[in-house]
């Protein structure tokens, strides 16, 4: 297996908080997120959905030394914030000449990257600077450019899973030595006509527009589709001797990764979950452990019909009994390539706090989820959990975090 690995910084930008403490705080008192979309006219481009969750101010308010908005979609200005505290987090100095930059790594996915930036070029000449704000691999390679990351550089693009294959990826450069630390996580800012108007046009998002805050609620009965949001989680991960030699106390290890494709269906999940299961399966054996060990699944839980009830059945027939599950998406939304990132962030602090936050707006308990929802927040210790996470073209990711 190589190295160990411990998550010794967090850093998130959210439509709860512009930073993971903010995040936290949030996210445990059950806030939800979703209001009505100001950036565009919904109904004049034709939209049936017209909420979204949205980053309340700018996340990269001028004098912020590592963000240059000529240069940077804002997909990359949100990586760029959130890495900035997961390095502050984990007690690193780029400056400091202890520093090794050719040994750190970056992993940073994103599902749409640029597409606002993409829309507002279309139609002119392009700007000498359109591709750099625009192209999928720029968020990484904004983040790895701020703070001197020599190592490994990569940009998964996997839909809405690419933000936990973002840390699958760095996970293996730790284990086999390729890296000592990496930045990681996923990010995306996608609430722009066509970001909206695409998810629209396949009656995937909510049209709970006249009470937008009870609109994403994943596992309920009454969901009808989620509810698009922007945001960036990462993760500063290190190898556990490395950790242990600077004395930096880790929020907790990722013990096992995992990766399935359904091979099934361009955006409908497998049924049965068949291709989820097997990627927990992995993520497990990866770890060593039992599905028995587990005490709580982070779930992707998207608040879509389909894809929740899936994700259900995927659960039902890996465990025995299956452990209480959440979805944060209730509060936050779904940030799509940012997605698992978040979770992951969010699953690291659970794990290190011994708290499970609820899954907002959870109400009817509908027979095709028959999973234990956490509803309101839990205090408990948390030994092992999981988090899962899935993308159009029928790819999954899962990660397991152990307590340290």
């Amino acid at each position: 297996m190589g190295r160990d690995v411990v998550v010794t910084g967090v850093g998130l930008v959210t439509p709860l908080g512009e930073t993971a403490d903010e995040t936290w705080r949030e996210l445990r008192s059950g806030v939800t997120t979703a209001g009505p979309i100001t950036r565009f006219d919904p109904d004049g481009a034709g939209i049936r959905s017209r909420i979204a969750c949205k980053i309340g101010g700018d996340p990269v308010a001028t004098g912020d030394e590592w963000i240059d908005e000529r240069t940077m979609g804002r997909y990359a200005e949100l990586a760029v914030a959130a890495a900035a505290e997961a390095i502050e987090d984990a007690g690193f100095d780029p400056d400091d000449p202890d520093w090794r930059p050719e040994r750190a790594a970056t992993s940073i996915a994103s599902a749409f990257a640029g597409l606002p930036e993409l829309e507002s070029a279309a139609g002119s000449r392009p700007s000498p600077r359109f591709l750099i704000t625009a192209l999928a691999n720029l968020a990484a390679g904004h983040v790895s450019m701020s703070f001197d990351l020599q190592g490994p550089n990569r940009s998964p693009a996997t839909a809405c899973a690419a933000g936990t294959h973002a840390i699958a990826d760095a996970v293996t450069d730790i284990r086999t030595g390729r890296a000592d630390v990496a930045v990681a996580g996923g990010t995306d800012a996608p609430i722009s006509p066509l970001g909206v108007g695409s998810f629209d046009a396949m009656r995937a998002l909510s049209t709970r527009n006249d009470e937008p805050e009870r609109a994403s609620r994943p596992f309920d009965a009454d969901r009808d589709g989620f509810v698009l949001a922007e945001g960036s989680g990462i993760l500063l991960l290190e190898a556990r001797d490395h950790a242990a030699e600077r004395g930096a106390r880790p929020y907790a290890a990722v013990t096992g990764t995992g990766l399935t494709g359904d091979a099934h269906h361009p955006t409908r999940p497998a049924e049965g979950g068949r291709g989820l299961r097997r990627c927990l399966e992995r993520a497990l054996t990866d770890a060593g452990c039992e599905p028995a060990a587990v005490d709580h699944v982070n779930a992707h839980g998207t608040s879509t019909p389909t894809g929740d009830a899936r994700e259900a059945d995927a659960l039902r027939t890996l465990f025995d009994t299956v452990p209480p599950v959440t979805s944060t998406k209730g509060s936050l939304g779904h940030t799509l390539g940012g997605a698992g990132a978040i979770e992951s962030a969010i699953l690291a602090r659970s794990i290190a706090e011994g708290t499970i936050p609820p899954t907002a707006n959870y109400e009817t308990p509908d027979p095709a989820c028959d999973i234990p929802i956490v509803a309101e927040t839990r205090e408990t210790t948390l030994e092992v959990a999981v988090t899962t996470s899935a993308g159009f073209g029928g790819t999954n990711g899962a990660l397991v975090f152990e307590r340290v």
